[in-house]
């Protein structure tokens, strides 16, 4: 049927003409550019990748304005002829692969064709290249529908493209960007990424003529973490590197004490190339777990390397999306590859939290330091304390409210949560004990009067064939009706008013399916150590405080129980002299 007012014809077309109609051309190429530029560190990335492909080992980019006026990329690589020229910018023009079969071993960074185009459709565009065999230069400029060139001109090896005016025809697209300086911020973090990347490869980037980042392409990864995140954050990282039959996993990742605010300091790559993949960025948390408070995440540069037959990067334009044949396995080996450096680290402690240090100095200093971002002033003028591995020769000076113990240090004070310091030494110990196979089981203690605790029917059942041994636990339990338990054994140093509560706590976690893995051994062992504690109140004479700063101190991980909460503040002798206006 016709729309109202519409007379329709034999052939199915109106009076109007044909409603369904073939896009011109410059329309078609602008929307399809937007799927792959969207903003303009997007066009730096692509341009970025092609460099990398071209087996550029230097490469300069220059912004303006956050890149809307001006991105220019020139690198040292191979080079383009003429007649390569001539083509590069056409869609779906690439050198990258011939057949659809390509796409399953691919080792490129760049393989769709799409990049040069789109950023033509939406910027005006120059570029000078010569190929390493090549005499001379050739540069060619596009605006729009006219082009001109190839024509000979004079430059190195390599090639330089510059865009200007980006997304001068739309001005609708124009006026979503942000502002000039969150622009350029993301241009910055897409260099930063490349380079970490490719640590061999020599990185430039100025933005108003300034230079903002540079990384020298020594091939150290951890001086290019340096340049990218500053020496405070790059001290004391980590090195990763597990194999796991045909998936392998390297990088670096900071102490559980560097920890951000967010997820900006977490890059993931696979086979190099860069990409936003939630398998792994949980994988790297989960290996952090009952190291770090539930609102802080890593510092991590994780490289997954795999046959490309295993995982399909053909999911988006923009190939930042990825997905794996065995998503399962990934998981597995990235955590492993963390915690496996995570255990072999000694890490600091905990520092003055910098709004405690703002509000000690902030009648000290000008107002402005403040208001302008200035780094914190104590973390500035001192230098960190002692480790936590320390704490074996700290002399313990006595327990507050019941709750803290103070002790003190080779250069300050240090303040003890009982609590969660106990909390974190108990996790450790359950967290191995739930690792093993055999050995000896933890020891039980018998009960004076049996206890009886309602649970789901055949809990107990299910929970043992899901791997929950409950006796190398310490516990002694036996079926005593549908929905009855009947406890006569616990384990020693659990309270017998908390056995019903952990007991279904942890039946209830073995009961929820899924795999006896990492997330469900790390839920038991925080169960079990936060029933098993001293309170947060409980009255400890100083041989139990002298023994649990010294279990503390040899407990492997960082410095927050299983829940997240920090386990030790230490306060320097520099800390305390600013706090006292005695410097």
């Amino acid at each position: 049927m016709a729309a109202e007012g519409v007379t329709s014809t034999s052939e199915g077309q109106t009076e109007a003409g044909p409603r369904i109609r073939v896009l011109a051309h410059y329309v078609a190429e602008a929307i399809a550019a937007g799927e792959v530029i969207d903003r303009p560190a997007a066009a730096v990335k692509e341009l970025l990748e092609n460099s990398l492909d071209a087996g550029a080992r230097r490469i300069e980019v220059e912004i303006e304005e956050g890149g809307v006026d001006l991105i220019r990329v020139v690198d040292d690589g191979s080079g383009m002829t003429p007649a390569e020229l001539s083509v590069a910018f056409q869609r779906h023009a690439t050198s990258k692969l011939t057949v659809i079969d390509d796409l399953l071993r691919l080792r490129t960074l760049g393989f769709r064709g799409e990049a040069l185009a789109s950023i033509a459709a939406v910027s005006r565009v120059t570029v000078v290249s010569r190929a390493g065999e090549s005499g001379r230069a050739h540069s060619l400029t596009i605006d729009g529908s006219q082009r001109r060139g190839p024509s000979i001109t004079a430059a190195p090896v390599g090639t330089g493209i510059t865009c200007r005016a980006l997304f001068h025809n739309l001005p609708a697209r124009r006026a979503f960007l942000k502002s000039a300086r969150a622009e350029a911020s993301a241009c910055v973090r897409v260099v930063t990424e490349a380079a970490l990347s490719r640590p061999d490869v020599r990185f430039e980037l100025r933005s108003q003529g300034r230079r903002v980042f540079s990384a020298g392409g020594s091939g150290g990864l951890a001086a290019v973490l340096t340049a990218a995140f500053g020496r405070d954050a790059a001290a004391g990282v980590l090195e990763v590197g597990h194999v796991d039959q045909d998936i392998s996993v390297r990088g670096l990742i900071g102490p559980p004490e560097a920890a951000r605010a967010s997820r900006q300091a977490m890059v993931e790559m696979v086979n190099g190339r860069r990409v936003h993949h939630r398998g792994i960025e949980a994988a790297v948390i989960a290996a952090y777990r009952g190291l770090l408070p539930g609102d802080r995440f890593p510092l991590a540069v994780i490289d997954v390397h795999l046959d490309p037959s295993l995982a399909d990067v053909n999911v988006h334009p923009t190939k930042r999306e990825v997905k794996f044949r065995d998503e399962g396995a990934v998981f597995e080996v990235v955590q492993r590859g963390c915690w496996d450096a995570l255990q072999g680290s000694r890490p600091r402690s905990f520092v003055l939290p910098e709004s405690t240090s703002a509000q000690v100095v902030a009648q000290q200093l000008p107002l402005s330091q403040f208001e302008t971002g200035a780094r914190n002033p104590v973390e500035q003028s001192f230098a960190p304390g002692p480790t936590l591995s320390d704490a074996v020769s700290w002399r313990y000076l006595g327990q507050a409210h019941n709750r803290y113990l103070v002790a003190q240090t080779s250069s300050g004070l240090a303040v003890i949560d009982q609590h969660a310091a106990h909390e974190k030494v108990l996790y450790r110990s359950w967290l191995d004990e739930l690792r093993q196979v055999s050995g000896q089981p933890h020891p039980a203690q018998g009960l004076l009067e049996p206890i009886l605790i309602e649970a789901a029917e055949g809990s107990l059942g299910h929970a043992t064939e899901q791997g929950l041994d409950l006796v190398r636990l310490g516990f002694d339990l036996e079926q005593f009706g549908p929905t009855t338990l009947r406890c006569t054994a616990a384990p020693v140093g659990l309270p017998v008013g908390l056995v019903p509560q952990t007991l279904l706590e942890l039946l209830e976690i073995a009961g929820q399916g899924g795999e006896w893995d990492a997330d469900k051994r790390h839920r038991m062992a925080a169960s079990l150590a936060c029933h098993s504690a001293v309170r947060f109140g409980d009255r400890l004479d100083d041989a139990q405080a002298s023994a649990l700063i010294r279990d503390l101190a040899t407990t492997e991980g960082g410095i927050t129980c299983p829940h997240g909460r920090p386990a030790l503040l230490l306060l320097s002798e520099a800390q305390l002299l600013t706090a006292f206006q005695r410097r």
